[in-house]
Parts: structure tokens; sequence; C-alpha cells
């Protein structure tokens, strides 16, 4: 592992994560939630996927074949004998494979990477996945290795721990990547501090799970698994973001799609990515001029306009 992985979660939030939106909009919770609003559609659209509301681990784990360990060159078959587990209740929807399955010299599923382009991924700023093997697992159940070769970090610090990498070679499209979340996000959703929206949080033990979220800091997107979302999955579908969690991805499910939003920073909230499309856009065209890559990738932003703009 070379000590180069944080692993933990931040706890001490910047002063702009401690204050939601005081000047927020109140809105009706009613109106934002109702039948054909994007809350609504998140919210069922999440229910409609759930197989079973209980805390069964094996509808939870993505993958089957895989353990949690500290991953070296003597048991890397516990990381590359993993498949796709046809018993998790997301099975089969689009983007999961974009989620990388762990490294070489790393523990369990810590300080994972999400593609947004077949070269370029996202993460946590506090990680240091440079350098590493990464392990993917194409939809056609393939493991697909790759070098981590350089990073940029956004320098915005209203929106604090964002990264961009690069790979040392594309991945193909059985590896898929994420559409980010557009800049007007907040447009199509409820802003108030006391409205949660339902989301999809993935952590180290390789599982996905109920995350409700909250947009009334529209730079940083908060989470509180004590939480229900108007429609949603009950609290027995979410878990608590705990230390070693870092980076891993916080996502919206539309329709059969995986919607990239944020990453685990800190126990309760990470950066909201769509208010960083074009740092992140400038970043991806940096790190493809300088590694000499023939084709400039630029972010895919998801679509809203299926839904009415709420305010």
């Amino acid at each position: 592992m070379k000590g180069r992985f944080i692993a933990a979660v931040c706890l001490m939030l910047p002063g702009s994560f401690r204050i939601l939106a005081q000047n927020a909009t109140p809105l009706d919770p009613t109106a934002a939630t109702n039948p054909g609003t994007l809350a609504y559609h998140l919210a069922t659209n999440a229910v409609g996927h759930k197989t079973s509301d209980d805390k069964a681990f094996d509808s939870r784990s993505i993958l089957s074949g895989w353990s949690y360990a500290m991953y070296t060159r003597t048991n890397l078959a516990r990381l590359t004998n993993s498949v796709w587990s046809t018993n998790c209740w997301l099975y089969g929807v689009h983007g999961l494979s974009a989620t990388c399955i762990g490294f070489s010299n790393s523990l369990g599923g810590q300080g994972l990477v999400t593609m947004v382009s077949p070269r370029h991924y996202l993460f946590a700023s506090h990680m240091h996945p440079e350098g590493f093997l990464v392990a993917f697992l194409g939809t056609n159940n393939v493991i697909y290795w790759r070098k981590t070769v350089q990073r940029t970090d956004l320098t915005d610090h209203n929106i604090p721990d964002t990264s961009v990498g690069i790979l040392n070679a594309d991945l193909p499209p059985s590896v898929e990547f994420l559409p980010v979340v557009p800049a007007n996000l907040s447009s199509y959703l409820p802003t108030n501090r006391a409205d949660f929206v339902q989301g999809i949080g993935m952590n180290q033990d390789m599982r996905l799970f109920g995350q409700p979220m909250n947009l009334a800091n529209r730079d940083v997107v908060v989470w509180n698994p004590a939480q229900s979302v108007p429609s949603g999955l009950s609290t027995n579908g979410n878990i608590a973001i705990r230390a070693g969690d870092s980076s891993n991805p916080e996502m919206l499910l539309v329709n059969h799609q995986l919607v990239l939003v944020s990453h685990n920073f800190a126990a309760v909230a990470g950066p909201n990515y769509g208010r960083q499309i074009s740092g992140i856009n400038q970043a991806m065209h940096y790190l493809s001029t300088n590694n000499r890559v023939g084709t400039d990738y630029q972010l895919t932003t998801f679509s809203l306009t299926n839904w009415p703009v709420i305010h």
C-alpha cells in the first residue's frame, strides 16, 4: 500500500459546510416532490429497483467473488475473480462499471476513482491513487488493468477536495463512464434545508445504498442516513459513511442510468460536481494535452429537461 492512501473520511468540515444556505428560498415540499417532478422520479425509481428493504449484505453488494482484503501480488485473485452480482438491487443499471473495483496494492474498496471519460476519472483530492495499478470490471465480467499516471487538483476553495486524473490508456466501451449532473441541478430539485432527495451512495464494502441528499448549499451536497425521502426508500435502505469510504461516488439514479453528483469527502458531505464543470473540463484538457492523448475528452452532462424546473 506504500502508505499513500488516506484510509479515512475527512470529518472536519470547512465553514461553508456548516451552514446550509441560510438565505435559501423556502419551497412548498409537496409541490417539489409531486408526481412529475425529478424528486418524485428519483424516489419512486429507487423504490422500483429495490428487491427488498432489509439490510441483507447480499442485496447491496455489487460484486460476487469479491472479498475485502489488503490486495498484494499474492492474493489478487480475491479481487480479480469478481463478477457482477445478479442479486444486487441495482444489477444491470448503466454506469456500475464506471467506478473501479480496487487497486493492486490497496485495502478493500477504499479510495475508488470513477470514470468520466474513457481516460479520465474524478476522485477526492485527499486520496492519492496516482502511480497505482487499478482494476475495472467491464459489463462483460472481464477485468481491465490500467495505471494512473497523473492528477491535477481543482482550486476552488468554496468547493474543495475535487481532483481529476488520467489513465495510461483508454478503457474499452464495456467499462462505462458516468455523466455528471448539470450546473443547474438545483433548479429541478427542492433546495430548502429540510428537504432531502433520493440519492445512491457507495462504500468501501462495494455496496450500493440509499443516500438522502440535500442541496440547500448549492456548492456542496449534504447527506444524512437518518433521513427518509418522500415516496423513496426507508431508512432501512441507508448506510452511514465511515472512515475509509473517501472518494467513492455519490449518485442519482435516473431511469436506468447512474448520474454522478459527488464523492465522499466528509462523513456527511461532498463537492457538487455540477458546480465544477468548467474547472473539471479544463483539467481534463490539460491532462490530455500533457499526456499526448489524441482525443480531447470532456465531461458528459446529463440533461434534466424532461422534468419541470421548480424554481
